[in-house]
């Protein structure tokens, strides 16, 4: 018997398959986006029964509707929703029923919906869940029936504005259905922890849930198998009981890993636990978890420790829209965003400020990035400036459900994350107003007693500005981490730790700088500089006037009251700081604090295309150890010849060499420093800048002044893709010159032309001034560039774009779309 199982649960085993399924038994979990149809309401008035036939489009989820629709000053959305529509959507699908499910539990899970969705089967009301970020499911197994069923879900975002950001509209993540027997292990039914981690061996406990819905008892028993990367086990046990009729039962079992293989950012190892669940001869269940092996601390004194070693946390906040393509993300769109971060050096990613997708938590399982999985962005009340009410930071906010979904919020959280070994801290909250009141700690207390009583592994934290006022209300306190985000002045972690030197210290988000990609200006732009490092302006007079008011210096003279370079160096040279997120990693739509036109505001250090910044080479100078260099600006002003320009280089090389012309501007140490800055007078030509360790040439950058646009330049991140319908290419567009040169300052409109089996899901150029439509086939280069994304239908074949722009010499690429890799 034992072979057998052994044999049946290899040949199961798979580490990335999106359908799990075990012939004898037919459980299955598969995905359930195909062929629904979609109905925006222009009528708030509509029932159920006056739903208009005609009116409904065929589509595939994921579906963000918003990102469809047109920017408009009138939208309610306002400046926080990036002044993109809601509205009142409706989905159905009807589906045959299967006779795989015949005698099985068959449940439907909803990984995200924006937001207050109503879910009906076969006209029976299942239920409803008002935030818009937290997965669920719904037991169909009491209202399907032989033939056709239908499902029905309404979507209601139209109270605006309900986010401080751009929060998408509709089914905007994965919708599974799922088979499983009556005995079996429930969604989100195990707990795997390790403790006692050496490099000779670990103590693995797993918690196991079995229910029984089933009308008699049952004795079973529950084979745990632990397999590593390679497939090979490495570990097993078994555990018996009863399980009760209509009940469940829960198991704990203790197993050890000889010479386990620690998951950290460097190697981010991954085990994955298989669980069968045996009565007699017979098999009822098979259940995979992925886990990894690793132990995590934080210390007052030192920071934090991570298998043993003490590292910095070197992190960026992201929202979870990704620029043109929305809330509805592909899992290429994300993974390209992820593979950006982790060329820079970045090891951690804080969910600002709420529970992204589960594959977003695969994919950093599995490349290696840290997580503060964060919950909520508000509970109850208004910041202390605003006469004091039971209301949010917004006027349809998450504060009008928190007493009654709080709680079932985060417990549905913890449980579907909690086996993720990239998450290593868990936050109750993004500058909660609270924080500042005497209830505030009494509103903390439930909720953290229910983090710990679901996951004692993983500390909890909060994202707190106004730290004096969280630390008067004994707020911060009560946290196992401080988080401080940098409002308020709470960037000077000195003062606090000489009056709570217990304290465990986390910069939750700070620096917030503002870039806009290709811009420059030498007088700074600081907010609130008396709360922090004031940035000196680069000359008496503007260099670059030429640039709006709306975008911001690439510089990093432009911030609130800390820069990014003065907040990375107090970060990394006090020891019990552990760390820093930075706001933020991408720029993210909705927050256009400079208000219309602008759609959002340029905080990321990568444009909404995934274009990094020059900040980005600040971090990659600071976080990565592979020689580079940097320069900015770019060397093409026409009309400032004679102008003294600033010119920066960021490197990790011991000293840069800066020529112009091929003459020498000299070599500038660079130990100890966060940039290197050169006076040169412009002239047309070349710059060149070069690192040198020991004397030696590691690293080199040039830069030529460009002539007049020329051509268009593709560039694809993929030859051949899958044709299956959700795989996708990223075609990255540059304007150049007759010699090959980048054009810095060019705004042609581009246009393309898509032939064969592929659609446009999203054209972008990170102008957060461009109110274009993200959907059409044409953009529109901003400083020289702009995005297409394609993808894939289920049809195999040849994908061919042309990229014309009037006058310029047209760009082509062939993409082949193959059913198998």
């Amino acid at each position: 018997m034992s072979v057998f199982l052994i044999c049946m649960v290899i040949a199961l085993f798979c580490f990335n398959c999106k359908t799990q399924t075990n012939q004898e038994t037919q459980n299955q979990k598969t995905l359930f986006n195909d062929n629904w149809q979609f109905y925006l309401q222009e009528n708030e008035e509509v029932s159920l029964g006056e739903l208009p036939e005609a009116k409904w489009k065929s589509l595939h989820l994921p579906h963000d509707w918003s990102i469809e629709g047109k920017i408009s000053k009138d939208n309610p959305s306002g400046h926080f929703g990036g002044y993109f529509p809601g509205g009142l959507g409706w989905y159905k699908k009807s589906f045959e029923f299967s006779k795989a499910w015949k005698n099985k539990m068959v449940s439907i899970i909803f990984d995200g919906v924006h937001k207050n969705s109503e879910v009906w089967i076969n006209d029976h009301y299942l239920g409803k869940r008002p935030n818009g970020y937290v997965g669920f499911s719904y037991d169909l197994t009491p209202y399907l029936i032989e033939g056709q069923n239908s499902i029905l879900v309404k979507v209601d975002n139209s109270k605006q504005p309900n986010s401080r950001w751009y929060t998408g509209s509709g089914i905007y993540r994965n919708v599974w259905i799922q088979a499983k027997n009556k005995l079996s292990v429930p969604l989100w039914g195990t707990f795997i922890t390790s403790k006692n981690i050496s490099e000779a061996s670990a103590d693995i406990t797993i918690e196991t849930s079995i229910m029984n819905h089933d009308s008699k008892s049952e004795n079973v028993e529950v084979l745990f198998e632990i397999y590593d990367m390679n497939m090979k086990l490495v570990s097993n046990a078994k555990v018996a009981g009863l399980v009760e009729s209509q009940d469940t039962l829960k198991l704990s079992q203790s197993a050890q890993v000889i010479n386990p293989k620690l998951w950290s950012p460097e190697s981010p190892h991954l085990y994955k636990l298989v669980s069968t669940i045996i009565k007699g001869n017979k098999v009822f269940d098979v259940n995979q978890t992925s886990f990894g092996i690793r132990s995590i601390r934080f210390e007052a004194e030192t920071g934090f420790w991570l298998n043993d070693k003490n590292i910095k946390i070197k992190g960026v906040n992201n929202h979870h829209d990704a620029g043109a393509v929305g809330a509805a993300v592909p899992d290429d769109v994300l993974r390209r965003r992820l593979e950006i971060l982790k060329e820079m050096g970045c090891n951690a990613i804080r969910t600002a400020h709420n529970p992204f997708s589960p594959e977003f938590y695969k994919m950093c399982d599995e490349m290696g990035f840290m997580v503060m999985d964060e919950m909520f962005d508000e509970w109850v009340a208004s910041w202390p400036w605003v006469e004091y009410k039971n209301r949010g930071k917004v006027d349809f906010g998450y504060h009008l459900d928190f007493e009654k979904w709080a709680k079932k919020d985060l417990t549905s959280v913890i449980l579907r994350d909690r086996n993720h070994p990239s998450i290593i801290m868990w936050s109750l909250g993004n500058e909660i107003p609270d924080q500042c009141y005497p209830e505030g700690p009494e509103r903390l207390k439930p909720l953290l007693k229910l983090v710990h009583d679901l996951d004692n592994t993983r500390p909890v934290t909060a994202g707190c500005c106004f730290m004096h006022l969280a630390n008067d209300s004994g707020f911060s306190e009560l946290l196992d981490v401080a988080g401080y985000n940098g409002g308020g002045g709470s960037v000077f972690y000195e003062k606090d730790k000489a009056v709570y030197p217990n304290r465990k210290f986390i910069a939750t988000e700070i620096p917030h700088s503002f870039q806009t990609r290709g811009v420059y200006k030498t007088i700074t732009e600081m907010r609130s500089p008396q709360q922090g490092i004031p940035v000196p302006n680069l000359t008496e007079v503007e260099v670059f006037p030429e640039f709006s008011g709306f975008y911001s210096s690439s510089y990093d003279n432009s911030s609130v009251r800390i820069s990014a370079r003065d907040s990375w160096r107090r970060t990394d040279s006090l020891p019990y700081v552990s760390g820093e997120f930075r706001w933020t990693g991408f720029d993210y739509l909705g927050e256009a604090i400079k208000g219309w036109p602008s759609r959002f505001f340029n905080f990321g250090i990568i444009d909404l295309c995934g274009f990094p910044k020059d900040t980005y080479y600040f971090y990659k100078s600071q976080w990565t150890d592979e020689p580079m260099v940097h320069i900015l600006p770019h060397w093409t002003w026409p009309g400032k010849e004679g102008q003294t320009i600033p010119v920066w280089t960021y490197s990790n090389c011991d000293e840069v060499e800066l020529f112009l012309n091929e003459k020498s501007l000299g070599t500038k140490s660079n130990k100890g420093k966060l940039n290197l800055s050169w006076d040169v007078p412009y002239i047309s030509g070349t710059i060149k800048a070069l690192g040198k360790n020991e004397g030696r040439v590691v690293s080199e950058q040039t830069y030529h002044t460009a002539k007049k646009a020329f051509k268009v330049e593709v560039i694809t991140d993929k030859s051949e893709v899958l044709a299956d319908g959700v795989s996708c290419v990223h075609l990255e567009v540059n304007i150049l010159d007759e010699n090959g040169n980048f054009v810095p300052y060019a705004d042609n409109l581009i246009k393309f032309e898509i032939e064969g089996p592929a659609n446009n899901i999203g054209v972008e150029n990170g102008d957060p001034l461009d109110l274009a439509s993200n959907k059409i086939n044409q953009r529109n280069a901003f400083n020289g560039k702009c995005l297409l994304i394609l993808q894939t239908t289920k049809e195999p074949g040849k994908i061919k774009v042309n990229v014309r722009s009037e006058g310029l010499e047209t760009g082509e690429v062939f993409i082949l779309s193959k059913l198998s890799a």
